[in-house]
């Protein structure tokens, strides 16, 4: 069954950088809203890419990753809906690094299509973690290093955003081969219960409920899609992003509708300004 009825639901994910598992704090590392239609025959995954200069209601304007620290999780899902005309954001769901670390170990790691060849010098350890174009696996650690991965990419903050996209369709699949394992199943509702934080009508359970949904779906059936910019700038010494106010209004008609093709038969699915 359903847990949300008829209709087009709009789920917004949040990950913060804190690295305590008990702590939802801190600035929002990823924004990503997830579209169902009415149908349920597709999913539509819109990035907001972090370094967005947008207005934050009641607090003023600033990058869109600060809206969470400045306001909280409703600040956060106010900003995002503004943005795009209006959206109802019907459920948020949050994490934190230890959170998305927790969740890649209980799936036994998963695999992405990686477009960008890149390797990254772990700080804490110096240990250098290479990640090869084409289909690759992550495991343990590396992929959160892979989503966080800005510098070294050809669009920095957008190319991270778009593996940020790319993790997800992956967990999806994990989670399909997952539910199909009635001891792996418990053992990820018991992970997500102590590391995600649903905000919203609907349960944990409800949101597993769509299980059955998501194994209908492949990669096909993801429309990947970010939020447009029209280049970079510069705001008071800061680097930002600059929003494409035009077609971001009519990606936020488009989602409201629950037409999301029109959309993409207009602008395609690159995200490169």
């Amino acid at each position: 069954m359903d847990p949300f009825g008829e209709g087009p639901v709009d789920i917004l994910l949040v990950g913060t950088d804190s690295r305590d598992p008990a702590d939802l704090t801190g600035n929002a590392d990823t924004i990503m809203l997830v579209h169902l239609p009415a149908d349920r025959a597709s999913v539509t995954l819109v990035s907001l890419t972090r370094d967005m200069w947008v207005p934050i209601p009641g607090v003023g304007e600033g990058k869109i990753n600060s809206a969470f620290s400045r306001g909280g999780t409703e600040t956060l899902a106010a900003t995002v809906s503004q943005l795009l005309g209006g959206v109802e954001i019907d459920v948020t769901v949050q994490t934190n690094f230890a959170g998305f670390i927790a969740l890649t170990r209980a799936l036994d790691g998963f695999e992405v299509e990686n477009r960008h060849a890149s390797t990254v010098t772990v700080n804490s350890t110096g240990r250098v973690v290479e990640f090869p174009q084409g289909r690759i696996r992550l495991e343990n650690t590396d992929g959160l290093i892979y989503v966080r991965q800005r510098k070294g990419l050809p669009l920095g903050d957008l190319d991270r955003a778009e593996r940020q996209r790319a993790a997800l369709v992956g967990i999806m699949e994990r989670v399909k081969q997952r539910a199909q394992e009635p001891q792996g199943f418990v053992e990820l509702v018991t992970m997500l219960h102590r590391n995600v934080k649903i905000t919203g009508d609907v349960s944990l359970e409800d949101m597993l409920a769509l299980a059955p949904m998501v194994g209908a779906l492949d990669a096909a059936d993801v429309v990947s899609l970010q939020v447009p910019i029209t280049g970079f700038g510069n705001i008071g010494g800061a680097s930002v992003n600059l929003v494409d106010g035009p077609r971001t209004a009519e990606l936020g008609a488009a989602l409201r509708d629950d037409d999301v093709a029109r959309y993409v038969a207009a602008y395609g699915t690159d995200y490169t300004p």
